[in-house]
């Protein structure tokens, strides 16, 4: 029996995988409910269904369905992320915030919570909390570019100037960031007295436009 019950779970999660990646998101959802409504105790039924209603939009089903993976699952470290994103759609900050909190227990390093729980900490106040959480992340993934930008907001905010600076100077190099990056860095150098240096930066990313000189008409 509980053989039959595994094929038609693992046969359910593989025709809705590829239901979604051809953008039929719908019928991936029809599906996995149905295969969750023969098997209620199906925790990656829940988890996968709840992240698709999560994707269309739909957070009160999909509160639902990862609460109760998260309970029959306690050990599932993604069933507590995608809880706190439902959660947080749903307007219940401290929930999301505590779940995050259990994903990162459950798995250290798991990037995904790590960058949304130090939005959720800047939030609340806590910056030196968040640049804690986000520091180790950005070593890990030096190529993540917003999140080094989230970092240096959170240095700035928590009067880590030396090292806030650091990550403004290194996002200077990075085209999409630089005017951000640049202006935040002005701001940072202006707040501290150094005028020149700021406008060294200023004149980097905004470098003055030269005037054409006036043509005069012609006599013919």
């Amino acid at each position: 029996m509980w053989a039959l019950v595994l094929i038609l779970a693992a046969t359910s999660l593989d025709e809705a995988q590829s239901l979604e990646q051809a953008g039929d998101d719908g019928a991936a959802i029809v599906v996995l409910e149905k295969a969750v409504r023969a098997d209620p105790r199906w925790a990656m039924g829940r988890v996968e269904l709840g992240r698709l209603e999560l994707k269309q939009g739909e957070s009160d089903s999909a509160l639902l369905h990862l609460d109760i993976a998260r309970s029959l699952a306690p050990e599932n470290p993604r069933a507590h992320y995608l809880f706190a994103l439902a959660a947080d759609e749903a307007g219940r900050r401290n929930e999301s915030r505590r779940a995050l909190e259990v994903a990162l227990a459950l798995r250290e390093g798991y990037a995904d919570a790590q960058v949304r729980l130090a939005g959720v900490l800047s939030a609340e106040g806590e910056p030196r909390a968040a640049a804690r959480m986000l520091e180790p992340y950005v070593a890990a993934h030096p190529e993540a570019n917003g999140a080094r930008l989230q970092l240096a907001e959170a240095l700035v905010q928590s009067g880590e100037a030396k090292e806030a600076e650091h990550e403004l100077r290194a996002l200077l190099q990075v085209a999409a960031l630089k005017v951000i990056a640049g202006r935040r860095l002005v701001a940072l150098l202006d707040s501290q007295g150094r005028a020149a240096e700021a406008e060294k930066v200023r004149l980097a990313i905004d470098p003055p436009r030269r005037q054409l000189r006036e043509l005069k008409p012609s006599r013919r």
